[in-house]
């Protein structure tokens, strides 16, 4: 076909217009479709969403106080801090609910150098039930087939002093004490320390799983607070 006689067709219908004018020579050919940049952008916000939501469902079940596990039993007498979360009491192992101290031989950093935290979250304990009569109430018992407990030392709740201290981290149990903790620098948080559970699984140590199975929100809501406070000490310079 020579050019002159080349036909041209509107498409739309109408009075044409500027926008609305399209020309095919011959038969209309088909535009590939653009990509749809907003479908990447979607996919991304509702990830974002579906984190907001996970976490704000976490962050109110923590808030709920936590119904305490049906009793196995009980014990009472002078015990002997094994480390920082673990009795020997009546002859029997007990591991302290809902707390996570730093293991023997794991180290932290304070003021720029290192010190034995495990060691001293021992010592902590130890000078809790240390003279004093120890009262476990059990709920089952842990991996390692100790007594699962929350334990009391001369009226005070032991868990409960530990996380206070800062020798102890939250694991399930007293995130309020943690809180406070936190915010006066005790113990641990006044320099940079490794979650017990992160240093026993850099170490190939077995981990422990939470005591109970709500505890796993625990954990979600843990892990974002801690984040929070890795970021805000890097951009304050802490």
């Amino acid at each position: 076909m020579k050019p002159e006689h080349r036909r041209f067709r509107i498409v739309g219908g109408g009075k044409p217009t500027p926008s609305s004018r399209r020309f095919a020579f011959g038969r209309p050919g088909n535009t590939p479709p653009r990509k749809d940049r907003r479908q990447g952008r979607g996919s991304l916000i509702g990830g974002w969403v579906f984190l907001l939501l996970l976490s704000l469902g976490a962050y109110v079940a923590s808030r709920l106080p936590p119904p305490e596990a049906a009793v196995t039993g009980e014990l009472r007498g002078a015990a002997v801090a094994s480390d920082g979360d673990s009795l020997r009491l009546s002859g029997r192992r007990v591991r302290v609910e809902g707390i996570d101290a730093p293991e023997i031989g794991q180290t932290c950093r304070r003021d720029g150098a290192r010190w034995n935290c495990g060691a001293e979250a021992q010592q902590r304990l130890e000078d809790l039930v240390g003279g004093t009569t120890t009262r476990c109430r059990l709920h089952g018992h842990d991996r390692y087939g100790r007594e699962l407990g929350l334990c009391e030392a001369g009226g005070r709740d032991i868990g409960r002093e530990m996380v206070l201290s800062g020798h102890a981290v939250s694991y399930g149990l007293y995130r309020e004490e943690e809180a406070l903790a936190r915010d006066s620098r005790a113990g641990l948080w006044a320099g940079d320390f490794v979650r017990p559970q992160e240093w026993r699984r850099s170490q190939g140590k077995a981990e422990e799983a939470p005591h109970r199975a709500g505890d796993w929100l625990e954990l979600i809501v843990q892990w974002l607070e801690d984040e929070a406070w890795r970021i805000a000490k890097e951009v304050l310079g802490a």
